[in-house]
């Protein structure tokens, strides 16, 4: 892997992006439409594999005993602009009030950057941990957070705790047990699991309708017909994501490609693919594709990857990093002038 720039994980980043987009886009089609399935395999391991990502780079956030204070207020700024930039749009359509705005709960795509703060101040707790125990305890507390109907979308704790596994797998991980991972050997054994995974929840995931609903992880375990498989169905898709994750990054290149520009500037494209997304809902387009079967998945497909590209301009980017750059304030600078003097 480069030393410089880790073109890998740019690469993965980038594929990752584009099917958050893609998932979103499938995401307001519901009932017998095939696309749901889909939409489901999808969720099953996107966001568990960029919460990975997440916690693989987040070991320079606290460093001999302080905290990189600059990354934590940059996404927090980054939240409170999306979920106003959401709840605008909401309000133009006419479908929510904008003094109806809500900081505290959230069930879209907002969400990540919450659990992101929250995974980050846990950090100085965990860090001289040792991994294993971490791990089984986190998978703990995401498999019995399912039995309490409050842990929900109040402060995204349901999906801070469900995908913290992933967070803290990432964040414990080194890079030579990483490579290790991804050897050829072990591909011959990941790669076909994870296609009989996908192929399973293809052919079968209609008649999984309800399992198959807790992929996006802020929902009980009392939504199920029978509570007590609660457990086995989340851990069954914890295990899905971790295998399908797994053999995804044996096919990622290693070195510079194209892809390694989008991966460098996801942040702009998860923002702004959503508040496009809202337009075109509240445009009425979901009332045709709704019917049009797999063209409508090609047509989305096309769509995402366009607006993944578009989003990812230089003018973009720039413009967005702009809106969510932190300003010192005059003081503050002056004081550290003269102190530098």
């Amino acid at each position: 892997m480069n030393k410089e720039r880790d073109y890998f994980f740019d690469n993965l980043k980038a594929v990752l992006i584009f099917l958050v987009v893609l998932g979103h886009f499938l995401l307001p089609i519901r009932g017998d439409n095939p696309l749901v399935v889909v939409k489901r395999l999808i969720y099953v391991f996107h966001m568990p594999l960029f919460v990975f990502i997440s916690g693989y780079f987040a070991k320079k956030i606290y460093k001999n005993g302080q905290y990189n204070f600059k990354k934590i207020l940059y996404l927090l700024k980054a939240y409170v602009v999306f979920v106003v930039a959401i709840q605008t749009v909401y309000a133009i359509a006419g479908f929510e009030k904008f003094t109806e705005i809500d900081f505290f709960s959230q069930s879209g795509a907002p969400w990540y950057l919450f659990a992101m703060i929250v995974w980050y101040l846990t950090i100085p707790l965990v860090r001289k941990c040792k991994a294993v125990p971490v791990l089984l305890l986190t998978v703990v507390l995401a498999l019995t957070a399912g039995y309490f109907k409050n842990v929900g979308d109040f402060l995204c704790l349901s999906r801070i705790l469900v995908f913290g596994p992933f967070f803290y797998l990432g964040y414990f991980l080194e890079q030579k047990t990483l490579e290790k991972a991804l050897q050829p050997k072990l591909q011959r054994l990941v790669v076909p699991c994870a296609e009989a995974i996908c192929i399973f929840i293809l052919a079968y995931g209609a008649r999984l309708k309800d399992s198959l609903g807790m992929v996006y992880e802020n929902i009980s375990y009392y939504e199920l017909e029978e509570v007590w498989k609660g457990p086995m169905v989340r851990l069954s898709l914890m295990i899905a994501a971790f295998l399908i994750s797994w053999a995804i990054m044996f096919f990622i290149p290693r070195g510079k490609t194209r892809l390694s520009v989008i991966g460098q500037n996801t942040m702009p494209v998860y923002m702004l693919h959503r508040i496009l997304l809202d337009i075109l809902m509240f445009a009425g387009i979901y009332d045709y594709l709704g019917d049009w079967g797999w063209i409508a998945f090609f047509i989305l497909l096309g769509l995402s990857a366009g607006i993944v590209y578009v989003l990812n301009n230089s003018h973009v980017v720039n413009q967005v990093n702009r809106i969510l750059a932190l300003h010192t304030p005059q003081l503050i600078r002056n004081l550290k002038r003269q102190r530098a003097r």
